[in-house]
């Protein structure tokens, strides 16, 4: 059972396994076995030229918009160096004050009333001159977090206005881009994008080839990371209990993740509940919390072209697809960012367990009867570290471990 679609998923949400009905439809359009593609897509040089003409006054605009938000940047690291100067009583660290900004006169005279508060405090010591220092202090220190606010608030809403600009960069992030599209749509333009095209040494963050047929020479790949036990990140995201790979061939990425999928009892029906107590008995996995259930799951998050030869479908897959290969499908649309996240059947936590490739293909269906399909082009993660890392996270999911762990970081959900 498979969910079949990309969308933007937070931790705790979930694509319910519905249907597998594409899996069988899509082998059979396979000869026999999945070949990879040797040669360049054919529409490769017209969709990365495309993109990177678009992504000249794209950048151009986000550059712009990133420049607008300096001052509020700035405004902000300002206040929080006099919260600390405040905090720690010294003044020099916060010096020289701007006299004409009404917040930095008002923490300059909290400075030069609390010194002599202290000389008073020295002289007397009366009990009553602390109450006031203490006061004073926290008073100042709330106008600058009521400060910070404001400027946040500001800085949010600026960023809002320039939801449409940041959109149009997106395909352009971390893209790499083709040098002569670049210089020729720039057209002798200033933009940090056509300085950094025009530039004979590197310049972050862009990155560029010469021609498009370049684009398939440039692969990246990632081994499966060491898992750690379940914790709370820095931001107060879950993070931990997990091991993932990544590929990358020209400007497709993608990143396969085996986690647990965690989820509120509360938000799931009596029927979901059993369904997934029964998919942990199944499993063998011990697992008991009180408020939360979880899954073992694939978090599969990528980025991807418009088609670049024609391709009607991607899947993700093990082997050679000569058996019941396939993990996950969906239809090939217009590109853009990926994200899937489903349960994983006992069948593919043993292959991943037991090293078996994982890959993920685009594949053009037949176009009249009778003729089979082929694939576009074929994305294989690495197997190093696979068989240690995956065998670590599943012991450790269903051994107790995983779920006296949670308990401790949730004890009621």
């Amino acid at each position: 059972m498979r969910r079949e679609g990309h969308e933007c998923l937070s931790q705790e949400d979930i694509l319910r396994s519905t249907s597998r009905s594409l899996a069988p439809a899509l082998a059979l359009l396979i000869p026999g076995a999945l070949a990879a593609q040797d040669s360049t897509p054919a529409n490769l040089a017209e969709v990365e030229l495309a993109r990177s003409r678009a992504c000249v006054p794209a950048l151009a605009d986000l550059a712009e918009l990133e420049a607008s938000m300096e001052p509020f940047t700035r405004r902000v690291d300002r206040l929080n160096m006099l919260g600390r100067a405040v905090s720690l009583e010294k003044r020099q660290d916060a010096e020289p004050f701007d006299n004409d900004d009404p917040m930095e006169a008002s923490v300059a005279r909290w400075f030069s009333a609390d010194s002599a508060l202290a000389v008073r405090f020295l002289e007397e010591g009366d009990s009553t001159i602390l109450t006031q220092r203490t006061a004073a202090r926290t008073e100042v220190l709330d106008r600058l977090r009521m400060s910070i606010q404001d400027v946040s608030t500001e800085a949010q809403a600026s960023l809002d206005n320039g939801a449409a600009v940041q959109a149009a960069a997106e395909p352009c992030l971390g893209a790499i881009l083709i040098r002569s599209a670049v210089l020729e749509e720039c057209g002798g333009e200033q933009h940090p994008v056509c300085e950094a095209a025009a530039a004979e040494e590197l310049q972050q963050p862009f990155l560029f080839v010469d021609a498009a047929d370049d684009l398939w020479d440039v692969e990246q790949y990632g081994p499966w990371g060491q898992p750690a036990p379940i914790q709370i990140g820095p931001n107060g995201e879950i993070d931990g209990a997990n091991t993932s790979a990544r590929a990358r061939i020209g400007n497709v990425g993608i990143q396969m993740t085996l986690r647990p999928l965690i989820r509120p009892r509360s938000e799931m029906s009596e029927e979901e509940a059993a369904q997934y107590q029964e998919n942990l008995d199944s499993l063998g996995f011990t697992f008991d919390h009180p408020t939360l259930a979880m899954a073992p799951a694939i978090d599969l998050q990528g980025t991807l072209p418009p088609p670049l030869g024609g391709e009607t479908h991607y899947l993700l897959h093990f082997g050679d697809l000569s058996g019941d290969d396939i993990i996950w499908s969906m239809e090939a649309a217009v590109g853009g960012p990926l994200r899937a996240v489903f349960p994983a059947r006992s069948s593919d936590l043993a292959r991943l367990r037991a090293g078996e490739t994982v890959s993920f293909s685009a594949i053009r269906a037949p176009d009249e009867e009778g003729s089979t399909g082929e694939a576009v082009f074929t994305l294989s993660l690495l197997q190093v570290g696979q068989i240690p890392n995956v065998g670590t996270l599943l012991d450790y999911l269903s051994d107790g471990s995983f779920n006296q762990d949670l308990r401790t970081l949730f004890p009621s959900g």
